[in-house]
């Protein structure tokens, strides 16, 4: 009687195998759950380590390990048989950057060129981000024009995790999730970045700065030829092989996030101890 009445218990109250999912804002202020999630943590956009020659590996945008609860630019230790080094010149973790506001040309140009350590200039320049807890599985359609894609049948778009973070200059705000389809970053022949069947697949802001890299002393904006970002095309490309960055939308694939309307209305049960 006593497990019957457990069993009940569990499968009335908790999800026994609940979706984690990782949201990030691309700017300096933590996005939100969705109604009907649950908020775990809230943190900082962790994307790689690199650890030199060739050695780096990384989180996917979409999990719960992209999202760091507190900000380290040392977060591991390398180790022999016989000893471990807490530092290594080459060492390096690498963060998402804040995006620029839509159609901030002078974005770029605005970034610090050297590199800063202090924690005002790390909250300024290092993407925030919130881990969630939920039974319905979100799903991303990329529809491969620039134009954005409806949700399957059955299915609603979601809002905009960080619907309510302004642009900086007035730029409006998407109130649904509406995006650009993201592949990955590359950095010195390394790429990393989110499934397409992710909703990290989809990112709010198109921006031509993802990276940050930081060393045990400072982090530093990436903006060489080495770091690139990658994006999905549409079906109809530009004429020109080379286009200006913000120009560059007009073939970049347009994305949406969705899930089952009635998802918003769940609540999630008491935890048991």
């Amino acid at each position: 009687k006593q497990w019957y009445q457990r069993r009940v218990a569990i499968t009335a109250g908790i999800q026994l195998n609940p979706y984690i999912v990782a949201f990030h804002s691309q700017k300096n202020v933590a996005p939100k759950c969705l109604e009907g999630m649950t908020e775990l943590w809230t943190g900082y956009s962790f994307m790689f380590v690199d650890a030199g020659q060739d050695n780096k590996w990384s989180q996917n945008l979409g999990s719960a390990g992209s999202c760091m609860r507190e900000f380290r630019r040392e977060i591991f230790a390398e180790c022999a048989y016989d000893k471990c080094f807490r530092y290594s010149g080459q060492h390096k973790t690498n963060w998402l950057a804040v995006a620029a506001d839509p159609g901030d040309v002078d974005f770029v140009r605005s970034l610090p060129r050297g590199g800063f350590n202090t924690q005002e200039k790390i909250d300024q320049y290092i993407s925030r981000c919130v881990v969630c807890e939920t039974i319905f599985k979100l799903v991303v359609v990329h529809s491969k024009t620039t134009e954005n894609p409806y949700c399957p049948e059955g299915y609603d778009p979601v809002l905009n995790p960080s619907r309510h973070i302004p642009n900086g200059n007035g730029a409006r705000v998407e109130e649904n999730w509406h995006g650009y389809s993201f592949w990955q970053v590359s950095s010195y022949n390394f790429g990393m970045g989110a499934n397409s069947e992710s909703a990290a697949s989809c990112l709010t802001h198109f921006s031509p700065t993802p990276i940050a890299a930081c060393e045990s002393a400072s982090c530093k904006i990436a903006m060489t030829d080495r770091t690139r970002n990658f994006w999905q095309m549409s079906q109809y490309p530009a004429q020109n092989d080379y286009e200006d960055f913000f120009e560059s939308t007009s073939y970049i694939s347009r994305c949406t996030v969705c899930r089952r309307p009635e998802a918003k209305d769940f609540k999630m049960g008491p935890r048991m101890g």
